[in-house]
């Protein structure tokens, strides 16, 4: 009788003609449909709570599970409600409540949507919704695993279009029940998603990691246990390089977490769950890639490698981290995670690691002999359950291994090991436990890559440069009444910017800040950067920024959303507002320089100018950097001319050559940093060269002892006195 209905709805609609003009939305939010009254209502699996949460109370494993599986079997044609949407098609609706539940899940099987169909959950208030999922959804074997949505009961909404046919396209075979809130506080175990120590990723301790956060993601894994309870398991893991031309989304994390390829089928992988900014408002999980497939994994080394489903959309703002497969003890460790299912935490350990053996006996996990690093105690943040899989990075933000288990908690943050990435790289020698196959494709013998960023595209590392020395006083200069030259002041100067002279090619990712001070609520900051020759012009990027007090006198990392490639001058610089309550917003600046040192440092007042052309002339460089690739040239050698003084820089040999027109007797050479201090010139040779007529002494000198920045030449005979510059980049 139900599938003779459902011919005579797919019938109907077949004659009342096509759908046009539909959003991705369900069509519930734009058509009026009768009141759903179907529900199925489950019971609170009481026995199967406590059962997990004795078996988790032995282990030192960090995965964490919220949610126990209640066996359903909920097929469109024998449950649900039909209602038709003329001129647009068919819309099926299962309402699903359980008793005292804090979040509900779906795992479906069978999963084969046709072209234009769609599938949404979502809560009663729909203020979370999960999907749509559609027919590029259909693959790992048919099976789709669904996020969880907060509170217990859940609609689960599924829209046919016209002229196809209502066949059964999946089943509802499991609820995932939580009985622990991912979201935040409550439930049969009261605690918080995470413990008070867990630090943001989006506060201080994270500002030289918001590249990397980018690659970490939360994972939920529906699977069944030892016990054969369906249960739905939280843990982290990690968007990894390789060392070829093709990106592919391969994902690291630990074996504990994912091991089976059912395991990795039923996963969803959440990005960029986290605050926006330093301690404000959690945000809707809405980021998702559901399901994977195992590439490598080995229980003895707690590693899985996995290729997620889809690729992962720009719109997520994916990093594929690097990774060092040296056997080398790091420096330090930083870890990136989401304990609990909490939004993204970042823990720090100032120590070098140390190589220790895992061994879980109660987990039934025993682990090669020093085949982990150990944390001996974190020096910020901890990391907690849910923190399984997630990296831990090296001082040069290189993946150097994958979280096991530990005892590390508020308390005592101590011992917390993770799977040495060296032994994960080619100790067993079958590429299906081990990653070298997967990571260098083409057998280059690399073992050590840095990260890859689709959003602002270019492998390795950033490089940084501004105009304050390396032991160049930073401080705040005062205004003649009340404020400071570099931020609110009696002036009034809403802009400031420093200069960039430039003739090569340059990659910009975003800039480094030296914040001096902050208004207490935060301060509201408009981080530019403009092209011009002589003052800024055209703002090309800006980004509005709200910066805390934490702050203040620590350098913060602004990032672009896109690489921006200039030739020619630029600037980088802030607006602020004076509007009331008037900010306490300002960078750090050098110290005042003589006339013939560097002034770079230009202010806005109703127009661009020099602070130097100010009324007393101050002459300095302002704390912020650029932060991208400067290496790039437009010709063979990096030539600076200025005050007729030319001097090349040819990058890779570290030698400079100046080139004084028309020598007399006894040509001196001296070399100043930015702020105007003498630096030692070891030069090499001395010619008298030719070049289009004109006679030249060239003067050869090697900078390798000079630190990275830029640097004034000052050459002079008995006749006349040249100045030029240059740029030392690596």
């Amino acid at each position: 009788m139900m599938r003779f209905l459902l011919f005579l709805i797919g019938f109907y609609c077949w004659l009342v003609g096509p759908v046009s003009g539909q959003s991705n939305d369900a069509w519930s939010l734009h058509h009026e449909l009768p009141v759903l009254t179907n529900y199925v209502n489950l019971a609170e699996p009481i026995d199967d709570i406590e059962e997990i949460l004795a078996q988790e109370d032995n282990s030192s494993l960090k995965s964490w599970i919220y949610a126990v599986g209640i066996e359903v079997d909920i097929r469109p044609g024998t449950v649900g409600q039909w209602d038709t949407i003329p001129g647009v098609g068919v819309v099926w609706r299962i309402g699903i409540r359980a008793d005292h539940a804090l979040s509900l899940n779906v795992l479906l099987e069978n999963y084969r949507m046709q072209s234009g169909m769609s599938l949404y959950v979502y809560d009663e208030t729909r203020t979370v919704t999960a999907g749509p999922f559609d027919v590029k959804n259909n693959k790992n074997g048919g099976v789709l695993p669904v996020q969880s949505i907060p509170g217990s009961t859940i609609i689960v909404e599924w829209n046919i279009p016209l002229r196809q046919a209502a066949d059964d396209c999946f089943t509802i075979v499991s609820v995932g029940y939580g009985f622990r809130d991912a979201e935040g506080a409550g439930g049969i175990v009261p605690m918080a998603a995470a413990a008070t120590c867990n630090i943001d990723i989006n506060c201080k301790d994270g500002n030289h990691w918001q590249r990397e956060k980018r690659s970490v993601v939360r994972m939920q894994t529906i699977y069944w246990n030892d016990k054969r309870q369906r249960v739905t398991q939280v843990c982290t893991g990690a968007l990894i390089n390789q060392n070829s031309k093709t990106k592919k989304p391969y994902l690291l994390t630990a074996n504990h977490c994912i091991s089976t390829s059912e395991m990795a089928a039923a996963t969803t992988f959440a990005f960029g769950y986290e605050k926006p900014s330093c301690k404000a408002a959690i945000p809707e999980l809405t980021q998702q890639i559901a399901g994977s497939i195992i590439l490598a994994t080995k229980k003895e080394l707690d590693f899985t490698l996995l290729q997620l489903s889809d690729d992962v959309a720009a719109k997520y703002k994916p990093y594929y981290s690097g990774w060092n497969a040296s056997p080398d003890a790091p420096a330090n460790g930083t870890g990136i995670h989401h304990p609990q299912g909490d939004v993204k935490k970042i823990s720090i350990d100032n120590s070098p690691l140390v190589s220790a053996t895992f061994k879980d006996e109660a987990a039934d996990l025993i682990c090669d002999d020093n085949a982990h690093w150990k944390v001996t105690e974190w020096n910020s943040g901890i990391t907690e359950k849910g923190s399984s899989g997630s990296p831990i990075f090296d001082p040069n933000h290189l993946i150097v291994g994958s979280l096991t288990g530990g005892n590390a908690r508020c308390t005592n943050p101590k011992d917390d090991y993770y799977s040495k990435f060296c032994e994960q790289w080619n100790k067993y020698k079958d590429m299906k436990e081990s990653l070298k196959t997967w990571l260098d494709p083409d057998n280059t013998g690399k073992t050590m890559l840095y990260g890859y960023d689709p959003v602002t595209p270019f492998d390795g590392r950033c490089d940084t440069l501004g105009h304050i020395g390396y032991n160049e006083a930073q401080l705040l200069i005062a205004s003649d009444r009340w404020g400071v030259l570099t931020g609110h002041n009696n002036k009034g100067w809403s802009g400031f910017a420093e200069k960039f002279e430039n003739d090569t090619v340059v990659n910009i990712i975003g800039l480094e800040a030296n914040i001096a001070r902050a208004y207490t609520k935060g301060s509201n900051v408009r981080f530019s950067i403009w092209t011009g020759n002589e003052y800024p012009v055209q703002e090309v990027y800006s980004k509005d920024t709200i910066v805390t007090k934490d702050y203040r006198k620590y350098p913060m990392h602004i990032y672009f959303d896109k690489t921006l490639q200039l030739t020619g001058n630029y600037f980088l610089g802030y607006n602020i507002s004076y509007q009331q309550p008037i900010d306490t917003f300002a960078l750090y600046q050098s110290a005042k320089r003589p006339y013939e040192g560097l002034s770079a440092l230009y202010i806005n007042d109703g127009s661009w100018r020099a602070m130097s052309d100010d009324v007393p002339p101050t002459y300095a460089s302002l704390g912020i950097k650029a932060m991208g690739h400067f290496g790039k040239k437009q010709t063979e050698s990096y030539q600076v001319p200025f005050h007729d003084l030319k001097v090349v820089f040819q990058p890779g040999t570290n030698v400079i050559f100046i080139y004084f027109d028309d020598p007399g007797e006894n040509v001196t050479v001296e070399c100043f940093d930015v702020a105007g201090k003498l630096m030692p010139l070891n030069e090499v040779n001395r010619y008298i060269v030719m070049q289009n007529d004109i006679t030249y002494l060239q003067i050869e000198a090697n900078i390798d002892n000079l630190p990275f920045g830029m640097y004034i030449i000052r050459a002079r005979d008995n006749k006349k006195t040249l100045g030029g510059k240059f740029i030392r980049l690596y």
